[in-house]
């Protein structure tokens, strides 16, 4: 279903784009020169599809075998840096992190210096590592790890060949070593990534069913588990060989997305890397859009950072071609918001304009523009393995244009940029998203286009164009604002204002059984207390199954 979903979209997409050039091109040559303007707009999607519809062919991969211990004698380290993390954060993933199989050491590197971090180390077992000068953020409290363990190595201490690496709020599954230890066995595998999977279903890259990072990870990330490509380091849930950090002067410091920089060090080096596509360890998503757009935007201020410093366009020399594409894509995808705003511009000008950009009557063109548009949501979705919610989608894509501005901006100005945490803890009060002024004033500048060609229409203003002259530009400048007027609703939604607790919340079913009289008083909904003189006995359970980490 997937092929014929692909295979669906492109055919809509190139039926739509035939009809337009064999029957709506008007014959003046003025107006034949603006509809092919706006033609020319409608098939960039084109080159996309046909390019997804081969790397998405196949994106099964296999596995090596769990293992019980580590392959070769490996000795194996689980690394945990922390910053300013609450306890209900951290304490869950240190937790999971001790219990797991085989025999590993847990490290917690916190860069926050304190005690009561400390104490909890002892308490679980797990090794505290502090640093006295806190530079580079994650990326050297990483390289600060290596460095020791070095250090300990010379002085006749076991090396660690692996060290595995979890954001401190990402609360590893059991088999989180036994089932990725086998891809080791493997000399030239420097980097296992695992999918970052995410239990608060609802959050604001998600509808529930759907969201962006599963698309990300189950989809996208798959399809590069391929002889010619591989997938790159993505913060955490993944091993690395420590002997490959090494070779390639430890974790790149020089921009804020260490993971994927030093994955392009790595592939430099002739190290290869894989993804083991299997739920590993659960976390927590954005819950608001505060935080998704400071989560997005380091990322893509860090991608611009990546592509300037590595010249990603004259990388061709020393990468496969599928590993040349998906970098060069992935990096230059950042700039998606900055496109989407100069692409609207283009139908807003031809409205504008009065020009005739199809001879098509309304009737006619809104039937065959529907119809195309229709079958390729409905293509794409199959082609992306039902990992995509459309209405999620379009609004994200919203909310990404001042991410796509901030990225084009930094590529002008080339300014220093600093790591910024993601918060993590909860606010002083629930606060609905804040819209960023560029999504006002894109959605009153659609909305002013549409309501003077309106009134244009109507005869209420002086315009030049005829009543099936705009349809094609108007047509898609409706969808624009329906799409931008869907991404201001998400942010503003009152599900994902922020929260006042530390620790994500969701309801459990449990049993339990109460002594003493049956009375139960003063009690409300939802509030039972028991008489006095009685206790409710219910069976205990870890805190991090109950209070889970914020996103």
């Amino acid at each position: 279903m997937a092929h014929l979903g692909g295979f669906a979209a492109i055919t809509a997409l190139v039926g739509y784009l035939t009809w337009r050039i064999a029957f709506t091109v008007p014959n003046t040559g003025a107006n034949a020169a603006a509809a092919g303007v706006l033609i020319a707009f409608e098939a960039i999607p084109l080159v996309g599809m046909l390019v997804r519809m081969v790397t998405l062919w196949n994106i099964d991969s296999y596995a090596p075998p769990p293992v019980r211990t580590a392959p070769d004698g490996l000795t194996v380290a689980v690394l945990v840096p922390t910053y300013d993390e609450p306890a209900e954060v951290i304490v869950p993933t240190i937790a999971a992190a001790c219990a797991l199989q085989p025999a590993h050491q847990t490290w917690v590197l916190d860069d926050g210096d304190r005690p009561w971090v400390e104490e909890i180390c002892q308490a679980y077992g797990a090794r505290y590592v502090r640093r006295d000068v806190h530079d580079h953020a994650k990326a050297g409290n990483l390289n600060h790890a290596l460095a020791v363990m070095e250090r300990e190595a010379a002085a006749g201490s076991p090396d660690i060949d692996v060290i595995a690496v979890l954001d401190c709020d990402h609360v590893p599954l059991e088999t989180f070593l036994t089932a990725t230890l086998g891809w080791f066995a493997d000399p030239g595998i420097a980097l296992v990534q695992g999918p970052q999977s995410f239990y608060n279903a609802g959050a604001f890259d998600d509808d529930g069913v759907n969201g962006e990072q599963g698309l990300f990870f189950n989809v996208l990330m798959a399809a590069r588990n391929h002889a010619e490509a591989g997938p790159f380091w993505c913060g955490s849930t993944a091993l690395v060989r420590t002997r490959a950090l090494r070779e390639i002067g430890g974790v790149a410091t020089d921009t804020i997305v260490e993971d994927m920089h030093t994955t392009l060090g790595l592939i430099r080096a002739g190290w290869r890397t894989a993804y083991h596509h299997q739920t590993l360890a659960v976390g927590l998503a954005p819950a608001t859009a505060d935080q998704y757009l400071l989560q997005r935007r380091r990322w893509g201020l860090g991608a611009m950072q990546v592509l300037a410093k590595e010249r990603l366009w004259k990388a061709k020399h020393w990468m496969s071609w599928r590993n040349y594409y998906e970098y060069l894509t992935g990096t230059l995808w950042w700039l998606e918001g900055a496109a989407t705003v100069l692409t609207l511009m283009i139908p807003v000008a031809l409205l504008l304009s009065g020009a005739q950009t199809s001879t098509a009557g309304p009737a006619a063109f809104t039937a065959v523009f529907a119809g195309s548009f229709v079958v390729r949501l409905w293509g794409a979705k199959r082609l992306y393995r039902h990992q995509l919610s459309w209405t999620n989608a379009l609004a994200l894509r919203i909310l990404r244009i001042p991410v796509g501005l901030s990225c084009a901006w930094w590529l002008l100005t080339r300014r220093t940029l600093e790591f910024q945490v993601t918060p993590k803890s909860g606010s002083a009060e629930r606060v609905l998203g804040h819209v960023p002024r560029v999504l006002v004033v894109l959605m009153a500048a659609l909305t002013a286009v549409l309501g003077y060609a309106a009134a244009g229409l109507a005869g209420a203003v002086p315009w030049r164009a005829t009543p099936g002259a705009t349809i094609a530009s108007g047509a898609w400048l409706v969808v624009a604002a329906t799409t931008v007027g869907l991404g201001m609703r998400r942010i503003r939604a009152a599900e994902f204002a922020s929260s006042r607790r530390n620790a994500h919340r969701f309801a459990v079913r449990d049993t339990g059984r109460r002594h003493g009289p049956a009375r139960v008083a003063g009690s409300r909904a939802g509030q039972a207390r028991p008489a006095p003189g009685g206790h409710l006995d219910a069976p205990r359970r870890p805190a991090g199954l109950i209070a889970s980490p914020a996103a």
